[in-house]
């Protein structure tokens, strides 16, 4: 597919920005209930990896939705701009919220 195929992974995770100038994180992660996926609307069994999509919106606030791989890969990445590879410690849960919570202008993009 592309050079972030196969992502996000143990070690890392990927981090891009959507059409309304939000930051996406696609972060790995093993379900503990049942999902579905807003990509297909397929289950998400307990126990499979998938990716965890999480949204920093840029007006403030914080929200996510449990992905097939398959389908964040196709559906989902191919939308995303400047799209790059992060240490999966930069995408944890509190460090998402945090940023988040300030307001996008004083967020010190990279």
């Amino acid at each position: 597919m592309n050079q972030f195929e196969g992502q996000p992974s143990i070690r890392w995770s990927l981090t891009g920005i959507n059409e309304e100038g939000d930051e996406v994180y696609l972060i790995r992660g093993i379900s503990r209930k049942l999902y579905r996926c807003p990509g297909c609307h397929g289950e998400i069994p307990v126990g499979e990896e998938h990716t965890v999509v999480q949204f920093v919106r840029r007006l403030g606030g914080t929200d996510h939705h449990h992905w097939h791989r398959r389908c964040a890969e196709e559906l989902l990445v191919p939308e995303l701009g400047n799209l790059k590879r992060i240490p999966a410690s930069e995408s944890s849960q509190s460090k998402l919220e945090a940023r988040g919570r300030r307001p996008a202008g004083r967020r010190g993009r990279r």
